[in-house]
């Protein structure tokens, strides 16, 4: 038993002396990779694995005899600034996988670039004179979750609309989404949550009214409008929409009366003290008015025209 024990390893040891790592590793020149945000196992293609010409052959010696140069031992990455390592599954196959340090986070960095490179285990008991295959590239990218809600811009949005009219837009309402991708930060749809309100909204957030509206009917309206993202993650909170209804401007004197009563020998008095002239904000140039000035009935007091000018101050005041 004793001899046929040292027999064998005799011939392990003469197997090994005799193996020579005479190969480097063998990988793919690129790779393209993909990890979910907040998970750490990269999705690679093609998967990683290093071949060795190398490699020991399983009926000879066993995968974890010291003496298998072909053997992959590490998969080295280049840049540290990568938040990744690759670990070796399989050292006699070359299996490997790349996983992510920590969590990764599409928000902070959409896309990695770095270099990997396999190491075979070398050959003798030490791993002496371990070789290394060419340097490849991988690009990760890194998938979006749907974490962020969309968020209006405005706390509260503010209108004025005229009675009477038809608006293409009144207003528009503006959301934001903090997701990296176009699918989870883009606003798809907005929506108006009041019941019962002459208003409508389009996709782009585009408020109009349905019908024309009366100030004498209402003179203020407030609404409610939602959004949400295009993965239909909703707006936390609503946000409010004032809209104001004015009355139809009508340019022209206004706080007069046609009438205006006066007492003979009463002195001077103010014809029109409140009267204003509206312009319903157009530029103004120019200015020119006639007053006439007549009395509703005839055959005494101061409507005798027949009178002097000087008469008629005396007796009218």
């Amino acid at each position: 038993m004793l001899l046929r024990g040292l027999k064998k390893c005799l011939n392990i040891l003469l197997h090994c002396v005799s193996i020579v790592n005479k190969h480097k590793p063998w990988i793919e020149t690129s790779y393209h990779g993909v990890i979910t945000e907040n998970t750490n196992i990269v999705l690679l293609d093609p998967p990683l694995v290093a071949l060795d010409k190398d490699a020991p052959i399983p009926y000879l010696l066993s995968s974890s005899s010291s003496c298998s140069p072909g053997e992959i031992c590490a998969f080295n990455i280049h840049g540290l600034e990568a938040p990744f390592e690759a670990v070796v599954l399989n050292g006699t196959s070359g299996e490997g996988q790349l996983r992510a340090r920590g969590l990764v986070d599409c928000e902070l960095q959409k896309e990695y670039t770095f270099i990997i490179q396999a190491h075979d285990c070398g050959s003798g008991p030490g791993g002496a004179e371990g070789k290394k295959s060419h340097k490849a590239v991988v690009h990760i990218q890194v998938n979006d979750v749907n974490e962020f809600a969309p968020v209006f811009r405005e706390s509260q949005y503010r209108a004025a609309v005229t009675e009477g009219k038809i608006y293409d837009s009144i207003l528009q309402v503006e959301a934001t989404d903090q997701d990296c991708s176009p699918q989870y930060s883009q606003i798809c749809n907005y929506q108006i949550t009041t019941t019962n309100t002459p208003f409508a909204i389009d996709r782009n957030g585009n408020i109009r009214n349905t019908e024309k509206l009366s100030y004498d009917r209402q003179q203020e309206y407030e609404i409610q409008v939602t959004t949400w993202d295009c993965g239909q993650k909703r707006a936390l909170h609503s946000v409010p929409v004032h809209i104001n209804v004015k009355p139809v401007c009508k340019p022209g004197w206004q706080g007069w009366s046609k009438r205006v009563d006066y007492e003979p020998g009463t002195g001077s008095k103010q014809l029109f003290p409140t009267m204003q002239l509206e312009t319903c904000g157009e530029p103004l140039s120019l200015v020119r008015t006639t007053v006439e000035l007549q009395t509703s009935h005839i055959g005494k007091g101061c409507d005798r025209e027949t009178y002097s000018e000087k008469s008629l101050q005396k007796l009218c005041g």
